[in-house]
């Protein structure tokens, strides 16, 4: 990730999935200034082995956990809610307006899918998030214009919505003029942005925004 400036009010959040490579972990928190940084879980074994300080640490331990964090949070091991979960409606709570969650993609699916949609809690609640991972970076799609950073190469539209209405993609190696994209096709996955800055329309539905390697 380039280096966010200092304006935004960002919270770090890793997550505990099972993951072989973590660099990117260290490399997406330096982009940041002075975020306040939360574990759930066993993510606090990741930031003490990156040398990332851990203001909290919240989760039911379940996963290894640790002493190494500023303020602990414990949860019940039955609960109607993952630890991941947890982090973002505290950093919520502690008026965060964007949420960079790591350590999230790996491992199960069903955690990589629900994570994905934590995305959506977080932008009821009027917080800017995103997902990363060692090659991918995942947002809610906001139409206008959008800039891809430079270490990735593609960009993909998935739709949350069964349908997107009025899709238009302009700067990009693939265009589309006011095109439907449905759910259950590949239309809009892996485009380009040649210049890297791409402008985006959707009139109608809701849609991930993917950036990979």
């Amino acid at each position: 990730m380039e280096r966010v400036g200092k304006q935004m009010n960002w919270a770090f959040v890793i997550a505990a999935s099972p993951e072989e490579e973590i660099g990117y972990i260290r490399s997406a928190y330096d982009a940041l200034s002075s975020p306040l940084v939360l574990c759930a879980d066993g993510g606090l074994q990741k930031a003490e082995k990156l040398g990332i300080p851990c203001d909290i640490l919240i989760g039911d331990m379940d996963s290894g956990g640790g002493d190494g964090a500023k303020d602990v949070m414990r949860l019940p091991m039955e609960k109607d809610f993952t630890d991941t979960q947890s982090c973002l409606e505290e950093a919520v709570r502690r008026g965060c307006s964007h949420v960079l969650i790591t350590g999230a993609t790996g491992g199960r699916l069903d955690h990589l899918l629900c994570n994905l949609h934590l995305l959506e809690a977080l932008e009821k609640k009027g917080v800017h998030g995103l997902i990363a991972d060692r090659d991918n970076l995942v947002q809610l799609l906001e139409s206008g214009p959008v800039q891809v950073p430079a270490c990735y190469r593609y960009f993909s539209i998935l739709p949350i919505d069964e349908q997107l209405r009025g899709v238009t993609i302009e700067g990009a190696k693939y265009p589309l003029q006011d095109a439907m994209v449905q759910r259950d096709d590949s239309l809009t996955v892996s485009n380009e942005a040649p210049s890297g800055e791409v402008t985006i329309q959707v009139k109608e539905g809701r849609a991930f925004l993917i950036f990979s390697r």
